[in-house]
C-alpha cells in the first residue's frame, strides 16, 4: 500500500512537470505566433532564447523518470504511464523546435507575397496551437476519448497545409520575384504541419497509458 501511494504520488509529480514544459512550449508557440504577424524582432529572439528552457526540462524530467523506473520498478499500467511520460517529452521538445524555427523564419525581405499569405499562416498556427492546448489538458485529464477526438483534428491542419503550399508552388513557378515568398511560406507551413504531426503523437501515448492499445490515428 505504501508503495502504491510512493508510485502515484511520483506519477502525479511528473504530470505537474510536463504540464509546465508543455505550458512552456504552448507559449513558444503563441509568442512565435504573435511575432510574425506583428513583424517583432524582439519577441522572435525571445522565443529563440528561451528554447534552452525547455530542452533543459525535458532532460530534467527524463532523468526523473529514469531514477522513478529504477527504483520502483513499475508493471502494468504504471509503466505505461512513464513511457507515455517519456514519449511526450520528446515530442514537446520537438513542437519547442518548430516553435523555435517560426521565430527564425520572420523575414522582411521577402516581399508582398510573403505579407498577404502570413494571415493563413496564422490560422494554421492557431490550429496547431489550439491542438496543442487542448492535448495537454487530455494529459494531465488522462482522457483517452479526448485525445483521439483532438487527434482527428490533425486532418484540418494537414489541408491547410497542403493548400498553402500548392499556392506558394504556383507563385513561385510563375513570378521570380515570388521565389524567396513562397520558399519561406513552405517552410512555415511544414513547421506548423510538423507541430500538428507530434501533437497526434501525444495523443496516441494518451490512449496507450489508458488502455494499453497501440493505436495510429489517420494522418
Amino acid at each position: 500500500m505504501e508503495q502504491q501511494y510512493e508510485m502515484a504520488k511520483s506519477l502525479e509529480g511528473l504530470y505537474n512537470g510536463m504540464l509546465h514544459m508543455g505550458s512552456l512550449v504552448e507559449e513558444a508557440l503563441r509568442k512565435a505566433l504573435i511575432a510574425l504577424s506583428n513583424w517583432d524582432d524582439e519577441l522572435a529572439s525571445a522565443v529563440i532564447d528561451e528554447d534552452a528552457r525547455i530542452d533543459g526540462r525535458q532532460i530534467e524530467l527524463e532523468d526523473e523518470c529514469t531514477n522513478l523506473i529504477a527504483r520502483m520498478q513499475p508493471v502494468g499500467a504504471d509503466l505505461r504511464e512513464i513511457i507515455c511520460c517519456i514519449k511526450t517529452l520528446t515530442d514537446l521538445e520537438r513542437i519547442g523546435d518548430h516553435a523555435r524555427h517560426v521565430a527564425r523564419s520572420l523575414t522582411k525581405s521577402a516581399g508582398p507575397h510573403y505579407s498577404s499569405m502570413l494571415p493563413r499562416v496564422r490560422v494554421l498556427g492557431n490550429k496547431a496551437l489550439a491542438m496543442l492546448h487542448d492535448s495537454l489538458t487530455a494529459l494531465i485529464d488522462r482522457d483517452a476519448e479526448k485525445a483521439q477526438q483532438i487527434a482527428y483534428r490533425d486532418s484540418e491542419v494537414d489541408e491547410l497545409h497542403h493548400t498553402l503550399t500548392e499556392d506558394a508552388l504556383a507563385i513561385m513557378k510563375t513570378e521570380t520575384q515570388g521565389v524567396e515568398a513562397g520558399q519561406q511560406i513552405i517552410l512555415l507551413s511544414r513547421y506548423l504541419e510538423r507541430i500538428g504531426d507530434h501533437v497526434t503523437n501525444i495523443c496516441q501515448w494518451i490512449v496507450y497509458a489508458r488502455t494499453g492499445a497501440h493505436v495510429e490515428f489517420d494522418r
